[in-house]
């Protein structure tokens, strides 16, 4: 069974910014999103575009037989394009609301999450074999209320690979490291991720998603994901998708799920 400081923990990762995403369209797109699922788009916004996106809401579910937790959260994305491959990142789950029940009681907790600061420098772009390539470094600031809170500073960066192939579909790789506290010590997490994504048309979209993370924080084990999302694009700006996370190892959440609207500006 996953502990209750575990679950937190994980939660907390799983909702950063930096780790929430994976798009599947090629740079000539009309909207390239960091959402939905768990990896990244390799591409960044346009020179002096603005993109928003929001989870509403994203669900994390965990059930066995001594205790039920429901998160829910609002999370944000706001994109800005500084140049043609290097964009500023400022993300947060803006609310949270914990549920957890075990036998007769149960908790209910509400508040703001922390502050997500990066960046993405695309470096590369897809040619034959060659991926479409970038670097995604963050830090996430203990800003938010104590329950949702990392506490100190966590540190990521993260490596996104996109290959476009034929008849419409699309492959990816993520490989991350973070950098979080441990009571009074530090620790260190690694991620891996894989995608396969078919463009169905020019409004929809789909994916499917396997990623593990290896964790050395206290309390909480490896976690282990296989999801799959769509997404609908309403006009050139504007975005909605659906996806869910399957938890594959014990110390995993065993669900997660998000809706989400994007609009470029």
């Amino acid at each position: 069974m996953m502990k209750l400081h575990g679950f937190m923990a994980a939660s907390m990762v799983l909702m950063s910014t930096a780790g929430a995403a994976l798009a599947q369209e090629t740079a000539s797109s009309a909207m390239v999103t960091d959402r939905p699922g768990l990896l990244f788009s390799s591409y960044t916004v346009g020179p002096g575009a603005f993109v928003v996106e929001l989870g509403v809401p994203q669900v994390t579910l965990v059930e066995d037989s001594d205790v039920k937790v429901r998160l829910t959260s609002l999370v944000a994305l706001l994109r800005y394009g500084v140049g043609r491959n290097f964009e500023l990142r400022l993300g947060a789950p803006v609310y949270n609301k914990l549920h957890a029940e075990s036998g007769p009681f149960h908790d209910d907790e509400s508040g703001f999450g922390d502050v997500e600061v990066g960046a993405k420098w695309h470096l590369l772009d897809n040619a034959g074999s060659r991926p479409s390539f970038a670097l995604i470094p963050s830090v996430i600031l203990p800003t938010g209320d104590d329950q949702f809170s990392a506490g100190d500073p966590v540190y990521q960066l993260n490596a996104m690979a996109e290959w476009t192939l034929p008849k419409n579909w699309s492959a990816g790789a993520l490989v991350g490291v973070l950098n979080g506290p441990d009571g009074d010590g530090r620790y260190y997490q690694e991620t891996v991720g894989l995608s396969a994504g078919q463009q169905m048309s020019k409004a929809w979209s789909a994916y499917g998603e396997a990623v593990y993370a290896a964790t050395g924080l206290e309390g909480a084990g490896d976690s282990a994901f296989l999801g799959a999302g769509i997404k609908y694009l309403v006009a050139d700006d504007l975005q909605l998708d659906l996806s869910f996370d399957r938890g594959l190892t014990g110390d995993s959440p065993d669900w997660l799920f998000g809706f989400g609207v994007s609009a470029g500006f």
